[in-house]
């Protein structure tokens, strides 16, 4: 039952009620519904948090705008075999060319619909909402709602072509165990001037470089284009820091770039 905030009377039929205002009050339900309903002009936002105005439908608005919802709740996060059976789907069938982006091969330079895109969301990415959508993506991955993908299963796989360094100087228990520790000693401030952005550990004793040599065998240097001979190696590499102590200071990127000017880090 609908009932007429003007005059009281109740209509069963939305549609009736809607020829109704027209006729009688010269009204349309999106104008009755501003005026007596809400009472306000104001657009809703979309709940989402993405800023957009809400779409009008034949009898108000609705909390997201299409498919936002999936941003808030994933509608399978029950269901873990199907999150799984349908990221796998997917991969392959961008694999194989049948999915592809809207924006598969445009460049903003030469596409204004790319262009549009992109200064829209530009605009609309706050502080706040990067904070927001930081958070919340860390959720989905903690959850399993969304899978970190590795080696050939991720987008950017090249096949292992990462030097030995770099998978090292990325990998987490290196963080976590060696380079932390120091960050906390030294106060998260590089040794060389006040900065405390942009930190770097420099081994001021031993290199990273020497540090590999150590711990390579004849055998590593046969196979050392194997991923997995990598991956054997850094973990030696990590082992060696943390059971020596290597030593370390913190330095920012630009006291350390003078130090290894040729790494440009």
């Amino acid at each position: 039952m609908i009932k007429c905030e003007i005059d009281g009377k109740e209509f069963n039929n939305g549609g009736v009620f809607a020829k109704y205002l027209k006729k009688n009050y010269a009204l349309t339900y999106r104008q009755y519904y501003h005026k007596y309903i809400v009472k306000s002009n104001e657009i809703p936002k979309c709940k989402c948090g993405c800023g957009e105005e809400l779409n009008w439908t034949n009898v108000g608005y609705r909390n997201y705008k299409p498919s936002h919802h999936i941003r808030v709740k994933n509608p399978w996060g029950h269901n873990p075999t199907a999150i799984l059976k349908s990221a796998e789907t997917r991969r392959k069938q961008y694999a194989s060319g049948q999915r592809k982006t809207w924006c598969d091969g445009l460049k903003k330079e030469d596409n204004i619909s790319l262009q549009s895109a992109a200064k829209k969301l530009s605009e609309r990415f706050t502080p706040e909402i990067k904070k927001e959508y930081s958070d919340r993506m860390s959720k989905m991955r903690n959850d399993g709602t969304i899978l970190t993908l590795y080696r050939e299963k991720s987008s950017q796989w090249k096949g292992g072509i990462s030097s030995i360094q770099q998978i090292a100087r990325n990998d987490k228990r290196l963080y976590d165990e060696w380079k932390y520790p120091i960050l906390i000693r030294d106060g998260f401030k590089c040794k060389e001037c006040p900065n405390t952005k942009n930190l770097h550990i420099h081994h001021n004793k031993e290199s990273f470089s020497e540090i590999i040599k150590k711990v390579m065998t004849i055998e590593d240097y046969d196979n050392i284009e194997d991923f997995e001979v990598k991956k054997i190696i850094t973990t030696k590499v990590i082992d060696y820091h943390i059971k020596n102590e290597v030593s370390g200071i913190t330095l920012c990127k630009e006291c350390h770039n003078k130090l290894h000017p040729s790494l440009n880090f």
